[in-house]
Order: C-alpha cells, then structure tokens, then sequence
C-alpha cells in the first residue's frame, strides 16, 4: 500500500511477492534521462516489430475489417454505447426522479459498461500487438525498472529488462507499475468507485465499500437479493439471532430454490453440489435457537442424497463453514 503522499513525489510503497512475504520499494518519480532511456526501448522495440510484420496502428483498421474484426454495425454498437452511457450518467447526475428508478438506471450503466468493454476487448488487443502498441508497453516496461528503486540502496531492484521480465507478474510488481501509471499518466486509482452509477449506488447504500450489493440489514446479496457469502455462494441462516447478527458460523449452502446443499468429493476428485434429502430431519431448537439432540438414537437414512447441479462452482470451499475471502 502506497504512503500518504503527494502522487507527484517519490515514496516507499509496500506490497507482497508470491510466497506472501512484504516487500518495500522506492517509487521514484520518471526523470527526463528515464524518459530518454525508455525512448530508446521504444525505438528498437518498434523496428524489431516491424521487421516481424506487426501492423502499423493506421492499417490496423483496415486489417480488422477484412478480417471481419470490426465492421460498419460494430462501429454503430460502439457509437450506441457510448450515447446509452452519457445518457445514464446523466440521469443519474440530474436527479429528480424515483429512487427505484435511479436503482435501475445504475445497474443498466453497469451492464452497458461490461458488454462495452466486451466489445473493445478483441479491438484492444489487437492494438497492443501493433508495431505502437508493442513500442509503447517497451517503453514503459522500461520506465518500471528504473524507477523501482531498492529504498536501502535507492538504485534499481532490476539491472536489466530480462531480469524484470521474470518478475513482472509478482504483486508488488504489478503494485508499483500501477501507482507508477497513475504517477505518469495521472490515472485515478478509485476509478470504479468514481463511475457515476456506482457513486450513486454508495451513496443510498445499495453496495458496500468494495461495490459488492447488500440489503438493508448489511447482509451481501446477489444483483436479486437473494443472500451470498464473500465466496458469491447462495446462503441462508440457520436462525434468526444469527441472521440478525451477521453470524458467520450460523451459515449454511443452498441452491437458488434456497434447499440446503453440501459439497461432496468424490473418488475420482470431482466436486459436486448435493441437496440433502428432504427425508432427514432437521434438529429442533431449543428457546435460545440452539439445537437439540434426540433422546433417541435416529436411524440413518438409507436413500443416497439427491444430487442438484450447482449455478457455479467454487475453487476453494470444502467444507459447510463459510471462510472469509474477496467477493
């Protein structure tokens, strides 16, 4: 996490590598030598791109439409996003109008957004493998490694491009070329949280702090409201006390029909999410909603619990008890 400090100024930023180990490095503000130098990178970058037959970034159009990449109807779905989205953003900006209204409009802007950048995505990628494009990530690539400086030595961490290759996907790396792009190009780190929809739906309390939605009570729900865990998993609670308190312990999986369901792993180590039986009996509560156990030993069932396909599934959870991980 970065220090409070100007973001023109050079500052200690802390992070984690891979094994989770802390990591501080010196960000250092770009000089005019960094900027010569990492000219340099883009100017070979470039040739060597072209040489290998990358497009240049003004046929690149061209290529795409006989290509059938983009095309006259994707350039009028381009053009209608972007009217759809100011024109929401807008609304919103305005005021006036039913709150439930402003609540449909916010979640339309946030589906508008993401099919936007599906469309982009091919358009963008394409753009990043022109002879620019490659050029330009050269040139910052190498503005990253002379500017993350070991704090003790204030000299590069990297003494060469091949060296923060083999890095380049550690997290503090990724930390530090992120607040050194916002450095550079004045990025806004609170993006998301600064879209119009989202300050809006902050603001009446529809979504969190991390933009994840919650109901009235504080509880996460999906885009529906039905109850979800910090996994995105289906919930629900076994008592009221521990509804009522956010009692992590009191949780139990359901389906979307809001049956209980376990996780069952089988022998040749495939997941899959299983309804217990309506035939197997709940424990009743005592006054204090704490369960009770029969005097009498219960039979176990015979029939085999009826399996019911899951809406997704998760990649860490094994057990019935929630765990606590990012939304």
């Amino acid at each position: 996490m970065a220090n409070k400090k100007d973001d023109n100024k050079d500052r200690v930023i802390e992070g984690v590598d891979k094994d989770g180990n802390t990591v501080k490095t010196l960000l250092r503000q770009p000089t005019a030598q960094d900027y010569r130098d990492s000219q340099v990178q883009y100017n070979e970058t470039f040739r060597k791109a072209l040489d290998s037959g990358a497009l240049l970034r003004q046929k690149l159009t061209d290529y795409m439409t006989d290509q059938g990449i983009w095309d006259e109807d994707k350039q009028k779905d381009n053009d209608k996003f972007i009217d759809d989205i100011s024109g929401r953003e807008e609304a919103l900006k305005g005021g006036g109008i039913r709150l439930s209204e402003a609540k449909e409009i916010a979640l339309e802007l946030r589906e508008l957004r993401a099919k936007f950048r599906e469309l982009l995505s091919e358009k963008n990628a394409l753009d990043a493998n022109s002879a620019e494009g490659q050029a330009d990530n050269a040139r910052f690539s190498e503005l990253i490694r002379l500017c993350i400086l070991d704090p003790a030595t204030k000299t590069p961490r990297f003494p060469d491009q091949n060296a923060y290759d083999t890095n380049a996907d550690e997290p503090w790396v990724v930390e530090a070329a992120s607040d050194l792009a916002g450095m550079i190009y004045g990025l806004d780190p609170n993006y998301d949280k600064n879209l119009e929809e989202n300050k809006f739906l902050k603001e009446f309390k529809f979504v969190d702090e991390e933009l994840r939605f919650v109901n009235d009570e504080g509880h996460l729900v999906d885009i529906e409201g039905r109850l979800v865990n910090q996994d995105g998993r289906f919930v629900a609670y076994r008592t009221e006390k521990g509804k009522k308190n956010i009692d992590q312990d009191d949780l139990y999986f359901v389906n979307r029909e809001g049956e209980e369901v376990i996780l069952v792993v089988g022998d040749d180590g495939e997941e899959d999410w299983v309804k217990i039986s309506l035939k197997e009996r709940k424990p009743f509560l005592d006054d204090e909603d704490k369960p009770l156990k029969s005097p009498v030993k219960a039979e176990k069932p015979s029939e085999e619990p009826e399996k019911e396909a899951s809406p997704e599934k998760p990649t860490a959870t094994r057990k019935r008890k929630t765990t606590k991980t990012t939304n």
